[in-house]
């Protein structure tokens, strides 16, 4: 039965077009075009770059894009819908969907924690106004004592402290105290996997090659233009560093040694090309 990609390599034929003439043309990597003439939607990578490479190939040779896209949307959706067969029942090891859910309950559940804590040494409402008026009374005379007979001011007081205790500080004290955390897996979103970078004043990744990969670098995000892309060979490492967004597509996440801000990001289980993308809280 016909599909709608097919119409890809008659028309590249019939244009007199070879993939590496494409390929050229597209910046679309010929293994990628040769999935989408055949219809292997495993093959391609995310689910945004497929939609994007689909429209970019079928508008090349001035076809319309819909009917392969519709065909890439029946094809995910049953792939998402399909059970899993005894073997290929996924090991105990949760996935970055189900680390993601199991985060978020986390959070639920400490938040239920705190607030059952604050309500058992909340001041009871019966009584509580008698309990406050009292307790300013035995306050205004302190506060009056303090102001009187302190030397100096409290705030030039807070200031002089403040200095002392960093002066006193040497360089190997200051620890880095950042935080990387997953907090929007490509399950949910068409860009790849969200990571969120905190506690520091820029994203800086680095990508150590185990074995030959390629990469794609994008500056400010996933929409942004292409600031670099390149094979990495093994044994290469590679550094990139933005003051807000580092969007990064790797060929092989198995392949290499991805750390974000001095944090190691968990790339064995994927094996296809995967979107990174690494933003600074704000």
């Amino acid at each position: 039965m016909a599909k709608p990609t097919d119409r890809l390599r008659q028309a590249r034929e019939e244009a007199g077009l070879t993939m590496e003439d494409v390929q050229d043309r597209t910046n679309i990597q010929i293994r990628y075009l040769q999935a989408m003439e055949k219809g292997d939607f495993s093959l391609l990578p995310g689910k945004y770059y497929t939609r994007a490479f689909l429209r970019n190939y079928a508008e090349f040779l001035h076809l319309d894009p819909t009917p392969m896209i519709h065909q890439f949307e029946e094809f995910q959706s049953e792939a998402d819908s399909s059970p899993l067969t005894e073997e290929k029942k996924p090991s105990p090891v949760l996935s970055r969907k189900e680390r993601y859910a199991a985060d978020k309950a986390e959070e639920k559940k400490s938040s239920l924690l705190v607030r059952k804590l604050l309500s058992m040494f909340a001041i009871p409402k019966k009584g509580s106004v008698w309990l406050l008026v009292i307790g300013l009374i035995l306050l205004i005379p302190a506060v009056i004592a303090y102001f009187v007979f302190s030397d100096d001011p409290p705030e030039e007081k807070k200031g002089e402290s403040t200095v002392r205790a960093e002066s006193g500080r040497s360089s190997e004290d200051k620890k880095d105290t950042s935080q990387v955390r997953l907090v929007k897996p490509s399950e949910t979103y068409d860009y790849g996997d969200v990571f969120e970078v905190s506690n520091a004043k820029k994203v800086e990744v680095t990508v150590e090659a185990d074995k030959n990969t390629w990469f794609r670098f994008r500056p400010g995000g996933p929409t942004e233009k292409i600031g670099e892309e390149a094979n990495l060979a093994a044994g290469e490492k590679k550094n990139f560093e933005h003051p807000e967004w580092i969007s990064l597509m790797i060929g092989n996440p198995n392949y290499v040694k991805l750390t974000v801000n001095g944090h190691v990001i968990d790339t064995t289980e994927e094996k296809n090309a995967h979107a990174y993308q690494l933003k600074l809280k704000k």
